[in-house]
Order: structure tokens, then sequence, then C-alpha cells
């Protein structure tokens, strides 16, 4: 058949000397075991594996031209799709410099997924912590990790959103309860004193 004709078999995908200019048109190719090569290979220019990235991010991070490319450019990512960064933040494990990417150019839209995160580093929910953005320093409330000291200065967080985070945690240090049983909003009063679950971490049981 004609269309069966025009298909490219994936052996061609595989070959090392494969053109960046033809990697390029073929990672509009219909077969998804194509353009998931076309990920992987080391011929593929930077802005195609950026358009790749939603569809194939694990093959995109492990590129082995991929570090190169960084080195060659420090702002590689800034032209990719927000859809790129969308995939990239579905893995379990986010590469640093992805996270340090988003934290210093990364829209709120991205921040906000981003600060539920698993893999960010204490000095990274710090950062975080203070962003202008009240629902990345909300969703940063709602870690369970967060140190005693941060909890302290979110429950007294000028936007009441980030202070009832804090409040709808399972357990709270009793100096942060108190904060946020005399907070000015009554519905940060209310969740903090509603059900058992919200006993302060300290108070005995």
């Amino acid at each position: 058949m004609a269309g069966e004709a025009e298909r490219v078999p994936p052996a061609v995908v595989l070959n090392a000397r494969t053109p960046a200019s033809e990697l390029a048109v073929l990672a509009r190719h219909p077969e998804a075991g194509v353009r998931a090569q076309v990920a992987r290979h080391p011929n593929t220019p930077a802005a195609v594996l950026g358009a790749l990235t939603p569809e194939f991010p694990v093959e995109v991070l492990t590129n082995p031209a991929l570090p190169l490319l960084r080195l060659a450019d420090p702002h590689l990512l800034r032209g990719w799709p927000d859809g790129a960064f969308h995939a990239l933040l579905r893995l379990p494990d986010l590469p640093m410099w992805v996270r340090t990417h988003l934290i210093r150019h990364g829209r709120t839209e991205l921040l906000i997924p981003l600060a539920q995160h698993t893999t960010l580093t204490g000095a990274e929910v710090q950062a975080l912590a203070g962003h202008a953005a009240w629902l990345v320093r909300a969703r940063i409330a709602a870690r369970p990790d967060l140190a005693p000291e941060l909890l302290g200065v979110l429950a007294a967080d000028p936007d009441y959103g980030v202070r009832l985070a804090v409040a709808s945690r399972p357990a709270l240090p009793e100096d942060v309860a108190r904060t946020l049983r005399e907070d000015t909003s009554r519905f940060v009063r209310q969740v903090v004193g509603q059900a058992p679950k919200h006993r302060s971490a300290d108070r005995p049981g």
C-alpha cells in the first residue's frame, strides 16, 4: 500500500549518522516509536527535544547529548513549552537543573506543582516559601516535611489562604497552633480548632 511505503522504518532513526534536519522531520512522524527514537537521538536539535518532551520526557532526559546541549546553551530550557515542564513535573525524579530553572524562571502555573514535588531540597522549599504567589506558598505550607521554623513563618503569612493551609495540617507545634487560634480569619480559627487530628504535635495525647 502507498501509505505503508511512505512509513520510515525505525531502524533509520537508529542510524548514528542521521542528520539533525532529518530528525526534525521525523519528530513529526505518525508512529510514536519513531518519535521516541528521535527524542533519544544525540543529533536531535535542542528545540526539537523541547517539543518532544511533553510526550517523551524520560527519553529526552536520557538523551546522551543533553548534557552537552545544556553546556553549550545555559538558557536551553527557556525556549521549551510549558507542556514539557508539566510532563517533567510528573516524573518522580525531577533533575535539580530543571528545578533550578523553574524556581528562577518558571511561571506560577509551573511552580504550583513544583512546590508539591518530593525531590525539593530544603533550600528549594525555603525559596518557594517566599514566592510572591500565595498559591505557591500554600502548596509549600501543605508539605508534610516542613521545618517548625518555616511553619511559624507561614502561619503568619499575609494571605489567609496560606495560613489556612497551615491550619489544615494534621499536627502542629503548640506555638503555631496558638498563633492560628488567634488568627484574624474566622475560617483559619475554625479549621485549626476543628477535629482531633488537628491536635498540636507537642500536646500530650
